[in-house]
């Protein structure tokens, strides 16, 4: 510490003033400083785009793999006819048993537009296929057609966020089973709260 305080006390023999050695001193620990700062937050944010991204290809596998399952079970029958399969007394119950980790993991995008999409078309799954009245309406027929439709678009939405695209439009069939749903439970509601 002696060898400081001797140090300020000489005179100097260079022309720079004083104050310039110090002033430089703090420009520099402001410009290491910024850039740490700046590294730092790159590389949390990078940490965190590639963490959302894992978590997300989580989800995509999960949709996927509960989706394939459903498939399979429209492809051996007409949904909703005849008695629920195994020891489920109705269709939706059967239903959601296998797509229940499916809503849940749509949760894990983040994406709200994507959300929503994978949210209609998991509820077409569940309780538009084999609506009598949604069907009857829509003029699709079958709840195979709606099952198709709503796998199609999931598929498709899930493929699209995978590969960094913008979401695909929706096919005219998707479109009108998930907007007869819809119309049909705002119905619903208005009749539950006496509208």
């Amino acid at each position: 510490m002696d060898w400081l305080i001797a140090a300020a006390q000489q005179t100097s023999t260079s022309t720079s003033p004083v104050w310039l050695a110090p002033l430089l001193g703090g420009v520099g620990a402001l410009l290491g400083g910024s850039l740490t700062s700046t590294v730092a937050w790159r590389v949390l944010s990078d940490t965190k785009k590639a963490r959302t991204r894992a978590e997300e290809k989580v989800a995509t596998e999960t949709i996927t793999a509960a989706l394939l399952e459903v498939r399979q079970t429209y492809r051996k029958g007409e949904v909703g006819t005849g008695p629920a399969p195994d020891e489920f007394e109705h269709w939706p119950d059967y239903l959601l048993s296998k797509l229940g980790a499916a809503e849940v993991a749509v949760m894990a995008f983040s994406s709200e537009d994507l959300r929503k999409r994978l949210t209609s078309s998991l509820d077409l799954l569940l309780w538009g296929a084999h609506d009598s009245q949604l069907l009857y309406e829509t003029r699709l027929g079958s709840s195979r057609v709606v099952a198709y439709a709503a796998h199609h678009d999931a598929l498709a939405c899930l493929g699209a966020n995978l590969r960094g695209e913008p979401l695909p439009d929706a096919a005219e069939r998707w479109t009108n089973a998930d907007h007869q749903m819809r119309w049909q439970d705002e119905q619903v509601r208005r009749a539950e709260e006496g509208e």
